[in-house]
């Protein structure tokens, strides 16, 4: 073989390994590019509602169920002051809820109580409490008595039977 064809060959071989690898990186590229980019969000039917805020819900009483003491701290966090330790079945009123429902703003003692402390506990540590019937609410005069057979089957005794003979 003459050294020109030797060159062409050599410069031949070259250039289609080139063009090749080019195609073959170029398409590599644009393929693996693709997956480096973070998708479009995809969009739902609900997904056009606007935001809203929570509503402050209203104040309720409760009570701390929370057997081994419950931490009532001065701020939202695991690390703020501790303002006072609750009691198991304290009665509390739950003030306020925290937007992530981490958390519940309470005040401590019942209802008319003169030293009640405010502040934060963890949620889920505390159970609502029916509130205490109003006066208004109690039953009144006009309102008639419960029928006799309301009461216990062994209190009420029908008059046509006599009563057991003693002794047996």
């Amino acid at each position: 073989m003459k050294p020109s064809q030797l060159a062409q060959l050599v410069i031949g071989v070259s250039l289609g390994l080139a063009i090749v690898g080019s195609v073959v990186g170029g398409a590599g590229y644009l393929y693996l590019n693709r997956f480096s980019q973070i998708p479009e969000r995809p969009k739902f039917a609900n997904d056009n509602k606007p935001e809203s805020k929570p509503t402050k819900p209203q104040p309720y009483p409760a009570v701390v169920t929370y057997a081994d003491g419950l931490l009532l701290r001065k701020e939202q966090s695991p690390s703020s002051k501790v303002l006072k330790v609750l009691e198991y079945e304290e009665p509390v009123t739950v003030i306020e809820v925290s937007v992530d429902q981490k958390w519940q703003k309470i005040k401590t003692g019942a209802e008319g109580e003169t030293n009640r402390i405010e502040g934060w506990v963890t949620a889920g540590n505390t159970q609502r409490v029916a509130a205490e019937p109003e006066p208004s609410q109690t039953p009144s005069a006009e309102e008639p008595a419960p029928a006799e057979e309301d009461a216990p089957a062994e209190e009420a005794v029908p008059a046509e039977q006599p009563a057991p003979a003693e002794g047996f």
